[in-house]
């Protein structure tokens, strides 16, 4: 059963995340997604892609910890940032060969693969001639807010949730893209303190940081998203790419530099012990939480996400 489900309403195609209970990016996720915005730049006829949820409370969730330290693990060693671009290289030209994508995702290179194959998407999205919108009605951390981030416009419901790049807690960087694009989306010095933080952002704060383009009321989000993608599905695709490729890559050193730079960084970061530990802790909280409270993710985001921003998460409470 595919985690996507898509429509397609004119011009517009709706793509719409179901990978419950949170939503969680995995490897199959992001080769879906893949999958489905590749043939949407193949198809003339699209000119918007809307990005949104099919799990109420949530858009899209960060990378799923137990896939994230089991491709760490499986590595046995640390990789120092100055060598980590090799393997990524290596498995990189592998995937590009026929067939071999399929087979990498079942063996300890899975994690890289995932890697690379969510940088391709950011690329994909950046350089399009389409216009992609993200519909954001619920949390969106890590990967999730990465993704929106990567899309052209932003529409936010209203509500008791955030968003934002908390990876930092657990020894991290933002691996999917989140410190080029947060840097290019709020100003470098914004996004050095924002990634420091580890700090989420209510709908109010997201949209006064420039982080999303309209806050409307939670029941409006598809609807506007909608009536947003219709409208600048009218722009002509060549113009659509000139004004995406002017905005992100004038003045700067280039988004595939910068993403290079990221994994590489992300790469030496998730293979050592000390943040493996730190996820394994996470995961063991999340596991607890959804044992007794549920599947609410707003829950866990309001009562035990902010321990993990302020580094106060300790091993006896994650029992």
């Amino acid at each position: 059963m595919s985690l996507l489900a898509q429509e397609r309403h004119g011009a517009v195609l709706t793509v719409r995340v179901r990978n419950e209970p949170f939503n969680f990016m995995t490897g199959r996720l992001l080769a879906e997604l893949s999958d489905a915005v590749a043939r949407a730049e193949r198809d003339p006829t699209v000119r918007a892609v809307v990005l949104a949820s099919a799990v109420p409370g949530v858009f899209i969730g960060h990378y799923d910890i137990e896939e994230l330290l089991a491709g760490a693990e499986a590595g046995g060693m640390e990789v120092p940032a100055r060598l980590a671009p090799a393997p990524l290289r290596l498995v990189g030209a592998l995937g590009r060969l026929p067939g071999m994508r399929g087979l990498l995702e079942h063996t300890p290179v899975a994690g890289l693969q995932a890697l690379l194959a969510f940088h391709d998407v950011v690329r994909r999205i950046q350089n399009s001639d389409k216009v992609y919108v993200a519909a954001i009605d619920g949390t969106a951390l890590g990967g999730g807010f990465e993704l929106a981030l990567a899309c052209d416009v932003r529409i936010m419901g209203d509500g008791r949730y955030g968003i934002g790049l908390m990876e930092i807690a657990f020894g991290l960087l933002p691996g999917g893209g989140g410190s080029q694009l947060l840097a290019r989306t709020i100003g470098p010095g914004r996004a050095l303190e924002q990634l420091l933080e580890g700090r989420l952002f209510t709908p109010a704060a997201a949209l006064e940081a420039g982080l999303v383009h309209h806050v409307v009321p939670p029941d409006e989000v598809a609807g506007h998203a909608s009536r947003t993608a219709t409208r600048l599905a009218r722009r002509p695709p060549g113009s659509v790419r000139a004004v995406k490729r002017a905005v992100h890559r004038g003045g700067s050193s280039g988004l595939g530099r910068g993403l290079a730079m990221e994994r590489a960084l992300f790469l030496a970061l998730v293979s050592r012990r000390s943040t493996q530990s730190a996820l394994r802790r996470y995961l063991k909280d999340l596991q607890t939480h959804r044992r007794v409270i549920g599947g609410d993710v707003a829950a866990f985001v309001e009562n035990r996400l902010p321990a993990w921003q302020s580094g106060t998460a300790t091993e006896a409470e994650t029992r």
